[in-house]
């Protein structure tokens, strides 16, 4: 596909075929800690299986059987915590709905996995963008999280944060514009990672980083492959 930057056509060729790679290997190596930490803990079967599935998912071998068990586990948690609502940060189900998308993707064929995980991470952060522009979450971030990243003035960047995650995410499922929506999202993401998360520690039950750190490898893998087979960009015939 013709590129609107013709110097970073051959460039987008040779990285996007890693594009889905990077989101199996990223979906796989996100389980390895969990399995390892109920290892330590007693839970034997648990973390035997998010071990050991989670590397084959990683390594692309029975990919689809071990994804297919950890679906399984990933509903479990998800019925566990569906009372405690849709917000991570309050132990809802938010992040394991994403590990649930990026599952479904990894058992399908190439393509349209790929596609999945597209339009499933731009609909996950949907209903975020919604709240910051219509629920007044824009002063909100602008006097917690932005603040603290040091970003200013930080109802400036309060306001590009919702827009991104409202109108920026709906064109992102759609596949318009992908590299670059999916680009101001990972470098969103990694600001979030490394100053907000990170000093929490990895695990999510302690409001720690993985959920962030997994959101930027999915987005970086979009950089990379940009809208792929099923999108907008591929109809229109070119992308940046």
């Amino acid at each position: 596909m013709k590129n609107f930057l013709r110097f970073m056509e051959p460039v987008w060729h040779a990285l996007s075929r890693h594009a889905y790679t990077l989101i199996r290997v990223s979906t796989g190596a996100i389980f390895v800690p969990h399995g390892v930490q109920k290892l330590m803990n007693g839970s034997y079967a648990l973390g035997a299986l998010e071990l050991v599935a989670g590397l084959l998912i990683a390594l692309g071998v029975m990919r689809r059987l071990a994804a297919a068990a950890l679906v399984l586990d990933v509903l479990w948690v998800i019925s566990l915590n569906i009372g405690k609502g849709w917000l991570w940060t309050r132990g809802g189900v938010q992040y394991h709905v994403f590990l649930l998308g990026l599952l479904l993707a990894v058992m399908m064929r190439p393509a349209i996995g790929y596609a999945l995980a597209r339009v499933w991470m731009a609909l996950l952060i949907l209903p975020s963008g919604y709240e910051k522009v219509f629920e007044d979450g824009v002063a909100r971030i602008a006097a917690g999280n932005v603040l603290k990243t040091g970003f200013y003035p930080p109802l400036f960047w309060a306001w590009w944060v919702a827009i991104l995650e409202l109108v920026g995410m709906l064109m992102l499922a759609a596949g318009l514009l992908t590299r670059p929506i999916a680009f101001m999202f990972f470098v969103e993401m990694a600001v979030i990672t490394v100053t907000i998360q990170m000093p929490n520690g990895y695990f999510w039950t302690s409001r720690g980083c993985e959920f962030a750190l997994l959101l930027t490898l999915v987005s970086f893998a979009f950089v990379i492959g940009g809208g792929g087979k099923y999108s907008l960009d591929r109809r229109i015939g070119r992308e940046f």
